[in-house]
Formats: structure tokens, C-alpha cells, sequence
């Protein structure tokens, strides 16, 4: 049977296309890749992501897609396309491993971290919510929250690393850039901010 041939059979059919992804016909996920790339790439290039991102992305959720199948969590439903259901679980994906960096960029301009309603701050919150993944969902996020900080201007790589990782204060910050503290204050608030927007949705 062609590509082509396997290709009409899926389109004709859900049902067949399901019960061949059931039994890890070659065919069936090749189609599934090809139709969801199509679907799935677009949505994350328009919302500030990559190529690599997105692709990155689309291999995880076909190999948590995969799970849900072998483990029967996933299941055919009548009248509701395989590729719209596998959107789904990249698009959550997508939303949920980037709210850990968004609320990262949520800074204000007082030099503290900002805190949650159990008086954690943002990057405690965090960690805590990061336990209730599984290692290569965190593996996942890390390796994210490195492509995001790679894609800023070098001044505001320093001025996060500095700030959030080094804890340095705002007054050593500005004393080595060579500005009053209050202009260093304003920039960190501005490349947390661009961080924040690189990844809003």
C-alpha cells in the first residue's frame, strides 16, 4: 500500500486510522506527524517560539499522545478527529510549560521578588509546582527556560542572571554597569518585561 492509499484510508475513515495508531502501524504515525506539524508548528512560531521550539515541542506531545494510547487513557470518540485531540495536548502543553517563565518576568520595580498568597516568592512557587512534574516534563521546562533567556540582548542576560541568580542587589548592579540604582531598577524591570512578552500568549 502507497503513502498516498493510507493517507485516503485515514481521511476516510477515523475509526481505521485510530485502530491502526492502536496497533503502532508505521503508517498511521507517520500520517499523525504530518497532519499534526502542519496544525501545531503555526501556533507556536506566532507566539514568539522557534522552529526548534515548536518541533521540540510536537515530539514530546507524540510521545505523551503514544502514552495515552498504550495506557487506554485515550480512547476513540465518535464524530471527533484524532488530530484536533492531539492540538489540544500540544497547545496545554505549550500554555502550561510556559506559565513558569511568564510569572518570572512578573516583576515590579521595588527590587523584591514578588510573592504568592502562601508568602512564597514567585521562583518558591515554582520549584514546588515543578515536583508535581515528571522528570521529563522539568527536563523539558529547564531546557526552555535556556532557550529564553538565550534569545535576550546580552545586557539583560546579565542583569536577570545577576538579579535572580547571583541575588546581587540592585546597588552592586548599577555600581558595575555604571548607573544610579534607580536606572538599574527601571531595567531590570524592562528585560523581565521582554522576557514576560517573548513567551505571552
Amino acid at each position: 500500500m502507497t503513502p498516498r492509499d493510507s493517507c485516503k484510508r485515514y481521511r476516510d475513515s477515523e475509526l481505521t486510522f485510530y485502530e491502526e495508531l492502536l496497533h503502532e502501524k508505521h503508517e498511521a504515525f507517520t500520517y499523525l506527524y504530518r497532519q499534526t506539524y502542519q496544525q501545531c508548528i503555526p501556533y507556536v512560531l506566532k507566539r514568539g517560539g522557534d522552529q526548534e521550539q515548536a518541533e521540540d515541542l510536537l515530539h514530546d506531545c507524540l510521545a505523551i499522545f503514544v502514552g495515552k494510547i498504550r495506557d487506554g487513557s485515550y480512547v476513540y470518540q465518535e464524530n471527533t478527529r484524532i488530530t484536533t485531540y492531539f492540538q489540544s495536548i500540544y497547545i496545554n502543553q505549550w500554555k502550561k510549560n510556559l506559565s513558569l517563565l511568564t510569572r518570572r518576568a512578573e516583576t515590579s520595580l521595588d527590587g523584591h521578588l514578588p510573592l504568592d498568597e502562601d508568602g512564597n516568592t514567585a521562583v518558591e512557587a515554582d520549584l514546588a509546582q515543578m515536583a508535581a512534574y515528571d522528570d521529563g516534563e522539568r527536563d523539558w521546562i529547564f531546557r526552555k527556560l535556556d532557550r529564553a533567556f538565550r534569545l535576550l540582548a546580552e545586557d539583560c542576560r546579565k542583569m536577570l542572571h545577576w538579579f535572580y541568580v547571583e541575588e546581587r542587589s540592585l546597588r552592586e548592579i548599577a555600581a558595575d554597569l555604571g548607573m544610579t540604582e534607580q536606572s538599574a531598577a527601571v531595567k531590570r524591570f524592562k528585560c523581565a518585561r521582554y522576557l514576560k512578552e517573548k513567551f505571552h500568549l
